[in-house]
């Protein structure tokens, strides 16, 4: 298949890039030059609508990484309008192409948790994709609108939309191996974003499994995650300190279990994570 990755330069997207470059055809799309043997550049900005639509054509599948990764280095409306507005361009550019297949990188920010500004409590643990949606950031407002504008595009072209949400991505880079070691000593401070995460190669693999998979619905998000915890420490145990009010806890939920479920990417084209956070932290 021919694939267009875009944020491809960046932190997450070059994993994906060289992931999807081992059986796939892969160009790269992002305004900071990263480049790999056999994977093309397009040096665009996706808020250039024009741009956009001239570069788009006679891909596959597109997968979209592109974006701000978060709320906390700029103004909240550059933040909204940059992930929302590159997101509806590219939709666009690609309906406008006739591409068939998105695959949006979304995020668990979509649940409202990990940057609210106010304590929000887990209605039910593991929590799922049925769980309701409650951002109150840039960022994870941002997210959901953009799972939004594919669902309107599926509607509106038949465009296959397929939304992951990864929690914290953790990757190889040393310096961040050495933020996620000092992030195991001081888990209290990080009750807020659920101790979830995903190896960076698990997310390179799920979205190769969705790239690859011939049985997916036109429209649909799913939670892409590591099995457990990051801190080492009993789940029950940490939502009886940090989240005492949610009671609703499955009878099967155990040990180290994330706080987060991927059984529905699991079912759907095969997610199982491989790696563990203590992979990364040993190389450090």
């Amino acid at each position: 298949m021919k694939i267009l990755v875009t944020g491809g330069s960046g932190l997450v997207g070059k994993y994906v890039v060289d992931e999807l470059s081992k059986y796939h055809a892969v160009d790269n799309l992002d305004i900071v030059p990263f480049h790999r043997n056999n994977v093309a550049f397009h040096s665009i900005n996706l808020l250039n609508f024009e741009s956009v639509v001239g570069v788009v054509k006679g891909y596959d599948v597109v997968v979209h990484l592109a974006g701000i990764p978060h709320p906390l280095d700029d103004p909240a409306e550059k933040v909204f309008r940059t992930n929302t507005i590159g997101t509806f361009n590219l939709l666009e550019a690609c309906a406008i192409n006739g591409i068939s297949r998105f695959i949006f990188i979304s995020s668990e920010s979509t649940l409202g948790f990990a940057f609210s500004v106010s304590r929000k409590l887990p209605e039910y643990i593991p929590i799922d994709e049925r769980h309701p949606l409650q951002p109150d950031d840039p960022y994870g407002l941002s997210k959901v609108a953009c799972e939004l504008l594919c669902q309107g595009y599926t509607r509106k072209v038949g465009m296959q939309t397929i939304c992951l949400r990864p929690p914290w991505i953790w990757v190889l880079e040393p310096k961040e191996i050495q933020f996620y070691a000092q992030l195991v000593k001081e888990y209290p401070k990080w009750c807020k974003n659920l101790w979830a995460y995903i190896h960076v190669f698990d997310v390179a693999k799920a979205i190769r499994l969705c790239v690859e998979s011939k049985n997916l619905p036109l429209h649909d998000a799913y939670f892409i995650c590591a099995d457990e915890n990051w801190t080492g420490r009993e789940s029950r145990a940490l939502l009886t300190r940090f989240y005492p009010e949610t009671k609703n806890i499955a009878s099967d939920f155990q040990g180290r279990d994330s706080l987060l479920s991927n059984n529905k990417a699991l079912q759907a084209f095969g997610f199982k994570p491989e790696y563990s956070w203590r992979d990364l932290i040993s190389l450090g």
